[in-house]
């Protein structure tokens, strides 16, 4: 099951990627590294489509979240994998703002986006996952033996202004690694086990988490790269 979402070395296959609107302003922000930048930037078509994990724990009647997050129209296949799910027959076509529109409203919802770990403009699929059925968060928010490097954590990590924070505990609510606690009625964030994807930031009342900047990942240069990488780390 490791090989399925990372290399034995623990070079990971996807990275989360936040929402722009997360990030505090002052921050750096690559669109290669934002969800609304590589809606912007990747080749079309934009296709919405079910979402394959959550539809196959549906089908096998083990699915934690039907009462939380939606299967319909939740994963983006971009460029050529929309070509081929719009030959399938598969998806709904959108434009680049329907897309941005589907994306603030995935991200309400609490779910997380991951894309594949490569900064090339031109992704193949953007997924919105849950970490009860996602293939690759399961390996790390319900597995027994966890695999830390299941995704790549972002280049981002939430921050709370003390000052801001009213202790509403919605932050630890939506927080899906655990990373988000009240501690004397004030959020704080555990840096490790943060991954920085701003599901805490988007619905925050008062704005007083955010995320700020910090490289602490990898994120290889083009597809060819990542996977000489992992063939070659598992080959060792």
């Amino acid at each position: 099951m490791v090989r399925y979402e990372s290399s034995d070395a623990g070079t990971p296959l996807t990275r989360i990627i936040p929402i722009n609107t997360s990030v505090d302003h002052q921050s750096q922000i690559s669109n290669a590294e934002e969800i609304h930048g590589i809606i912007e930037e990747c080749q079309e078509p934009i296709v919405v489509t079910d979402c394959p994990c959550r539809n196959r724990t549906d089908l096998l009647g083990d699915r934690e979240c039907k009462d939380k997050y939606p299967i319909k129209e939740t994963c983006f296949q971009l460029g050529p994998f929309g070509h081929y799910f719009v030959k399938r027959g598969e998806g709904k076509v959108l434009s680049r703002q329907e897309a941005h529109q589907v994306v603030n409203r995935l991200a309400k919802l609490g779910l997380i986006f991951t894309t594949e770990n490569v900064k090339v403009a031109n992704h193949v699929l953007v997924c919105c996952c849950c970490e009860c059925c996602c293939a690759f968060l399961r390996g790390m928010t319900r597995f027994e033996d966890k695999n830390y490097n299941c995704v790549a954590k972002s280049n981002y990590i939430a921050k709370v202004n003390k000052v801001l924070c009213e202790g509403c505990g919605l932050c630890e609510e939506r927080c899906v690694f655990n990373a988000v606690t009240l501690i004397d009625k004030i959020s704080s964030v555990n840096s490790v086990k943060c991954y920085g994807c701003g599901a805490c930031a988007v619905t925050c009342p008062t704005g007083a988490i955010r995320l700020y900047r910090e490289e602490r990942s990898k994120i290889f240069g083009t597809h060819k790269e990542l996977t000489e990488t992992i063939y070659k780390e598992n080959r060792t």
